[in-house]
């Protein structure tokens, strides 16, 4: 599961070193720990706290343990030397999750690239719960799955987290372009930059919209339901999943959806 503008899922690479922070680096301890240089100390217990928020209310919501993880807020000038699994450096301002240290590690960027939009207050707390949805998900093993299923899944758990914690949406959701040209399901082939945020910030809309429907009552049971998963799941698998965790009349308000 990856994109230019959302989360990149790193998954190791037999042979390939793994770079390591500057030893100049702080840790800030906490239920995720954030290593950071030190001028970005404010910034690190920024994150630091929507990190410990994002765990916490993820748990719960999922009834789930939290994963043993840490976090790296990497500077600019340090990017090209963060942990990764491929020789050559994730683009720079792109958050992504990565298993090639142990405890495996959220890599956060000093500020995030201008391709993430809208710029609103809760932009930054947002992709953090992204990034540890994906984290959530990935502490078992997960089958290949549609892009749409894979990113709406942590779109919809980082929507859960700023409702249960009180962040404020409703600017950032009024930005969003509801009409982009494709529905969550539409996007194919490859994708510029630009497309491929209009594309993670209509999955954000789907996931509010399925939250005001349902509740959060269906994320554990997507998560589950993903997990015990072991064939590879295609488009209508991908649906039947999500239908069954919605619970009755899932299906028929899928299909209602004009972003669906």
């Amino acid at each position: 599961m990856e994109h230019a503008t959302g989360s990149a899922v790193e998954t190791p690479r037999q042979g390939v070193s793994t770079p390591e922070p500057p030893p100049a680096y702080r840790r800030l301890d906490g239920p995720v720990p954030v290593r950071h240089p030190p001028r970005l100390e404010d910034e690190a217990r920024r994150v630091r706290g929507y990190l410990t928020q994002g765990s916490g209310a993820l748990a719960d919501i999922l009834g789930a343990e939290s994963p043993g993880l840490s976090a790296l807020l990497v500077a600019d000038e340090d990017w090209d030397g963060a942990p990764r699994d491929n020789e050559r450096p994730y683009p720079p301002g792109l958050p992504y999750f990565t298993r090639s240290v142990e405890p495996p590690a959220l890599v956060l960027p000093e500020r995030l690239s201008p391709v993430f939009w809208p710029r609103t207050g809760a932009l930054l707390p947002l992709a953090v719960w992204h990034e540890l949805a994906h984290a959530f998900l990935l502490d078992r093993e997960v089958v290949r799955m549609p892009v749409w299923l894979g990113e709406f899944v942590p779109q919809a758990a980082s929507a859960a987290v700023a409702r249960r914690v009180g962040v404020p949406m409703e600017e950032h959701l009024r930005r969003v372009d509801p009409n982009p040209g494709f529905t969550v399901r539409g996007l194919a082939g490859p994708a510029g930059a630009g497309e491929q945020m209009k594309f993670q910030n209509l999955l954000l809309l789907f996931g509010v919209a399925t939250l005001r429907e349902f509740g959060e009552g269906f994320l554990g049971q997507i998560f589950r339901a993903l997990w015990d998963e072991r064939a590879v799941v295609g488009g209508a698998r991908a649906e039947e999943l999500l239908a069954d965790a919605l619970g009755p009349g899932g299906r028929e308000w899928l299909r209602s959806r004009p972003e669906f």
